[in-house]
């Protein structure tokens, strides 16, 4: 016990960052090999059984003691720093061989193990909502099957830090439209309040009660002092003496999009992000007479249709006076409702406006359609 400790200890003082234990004493071992990658404030462990792997965080002044403990399990040890090679092996009889040599290959240094990618939620930060979620462990750590999740947030919270770029340092009102149990809004309020130091208030607004009571329970666990959640139909929500700098909508089932667009515009809310869900209305309007080939199949019409819409959607935001954005939000590997649009108040002049709503009364004649966004601001009064 005593010569594994005195080499452990003198692998961490010659800053390995790489240890891999493997060859567990004993066919009934938890796990086949644990791996522990430094980062600032100690390893990152990974341990791996045949199907899984589970992931934890050892703390710089437990390292010693938990690895040499670990050890005892296993009946190979390897370790590297920037140019050594570190290696142990226990003999069946108990004896430990020890030996290192100098390498000019050696695993690549992990830094906070972010896969080379900088990001808001960096990696390690403990962030209680994405703990309820699943994503990261209680002690920071990115649960592997969650990785794409992790990104998707990020990346979310990446298109709001370009839009906002240092813009404000007062306080924010912001609306989620729809908001569910979706744990982004919790994430977008964090992001504020502990990120961007800004103080926020943020109402959250869904029809379903059951759901505004778990969101409000929630933000009182988290101690979000600014975030509430009201019971309501965002198709009736009344703009009259509310205002609002920011507006999400995360998912909104089909036309419901169009409303909380429409009701960010009444807000003349200075930002405006949605990502649509399901798109219905216009694949029951759309008519392909004037472009056959693309009314033969069915896939082609819904995916048609929904980029239409969205297009649509772009045009009209353009034409109510925003700079408007059409982005990628995830992967189409992870699911083909990957579009973001992402508008922002902004100085567009009458012939850009007035082109895009014409772009807009182009297609609708067309396409035989009349989408929900154009009349719902036809019927404020704020279009023709």
């Amino acid at each position: 016990m005593q010569q594994i400790n005195l080499f452990v200890r003198e692998v961490i003082a010659a800053g390995a960052h790489r240890i891999v234990l493997s060859g567990p004493v004993s066919s009934s071992s938890k796990y086949r090999k644990v791996t522990l990658s430094l980062y600032e404030r100690g390893y990152l462990c990974e341990s791996l059984t045949k199907t899984q792997a589970f992931h934890s965080t050892v703390p710089q002044n437990e390292a010693e003691a938990f690895i040499t403990g670990t050890f005892e399990e296993y009946t190979q040890f390897n370790a590297w720093n920037e140019d050594t090679e570190f290696s142990a092996r226990l003999t069946k009889n108990g004896r430990l061989l020890t030996g290192k040599r100098a390498c000019a290959s050696v695993p690549q240094r992990e830094t906070g193990h972010n896969r080379g990618k900088n990001y808001i939620l960096e990696e390690n930060r403990i962030v209680p909502p994405l703990v309820d979620m699943g994503v990261i462990t209680p002690s920071g750590t990115v649960v592997k099957s969650m990785y794409d999740k992790f990104k998707q947030i990020n990346r979310f919270l990446e298109m709001i830090d370009d839009a906002i770029e240092g813009k404000y340092a007062e306080r924010l009102e912001i609306i989620d439209f729809g908001c569910g149990k979706s744990y982004l809004t919790f994430i977008v309020y964090y992001y504020f309040t502990e990120i961007k130091k800004i103080p926020v208030k943020m109402t959250g607004i869904d029809l379903k009660k059951d759901v505004i009571d778990f969101c409000n329970n929630l933000s009182r666990k988290y101690g979000y002092g600014g975030l509430s959640f009201e019971t309501g139909d965002i198709s009736r929500f009344d703009c009259e003496g509310k205002r609002a700098d920011m507006v999400i909508s995360l998912h909104a089932c089909d036309t419901a999009t169009d409303h909380a667009i429409s009701n960010a515009v009444r807000l003349n809310s200075s930002y405006i992000l949605a990502v649509p869900c399901c798109q219905h209305e216009i694949a029951g309007q759309i008519s392909f007479d004037s472009i056959p080939v693309l009314g033969g199949y069915g896939i082609i019409k819904e995916r048609v249709s929904a980029l239409l819409t969205d297009a649509v959607r772009g045009n009209l935001l353009t034409a109510c006076g925003y700079k408007t954005q059409l982005m990628e939000f995830v992967d189409l590997c992870h699911t083909p409702k990957n579009i973001l649009i992402r508008a922002q108040k902004a100085n567009i002049s009458r012939d850009s406006r007035q082109n895009a709503l014409r772009a807009v009364k182009d297609a609708c004649g067309a396409f035989g359609i009349d989408p929900a966004l154009y009349r719902l601001l036809r019927e404020y009064g704020i279009l023709v």
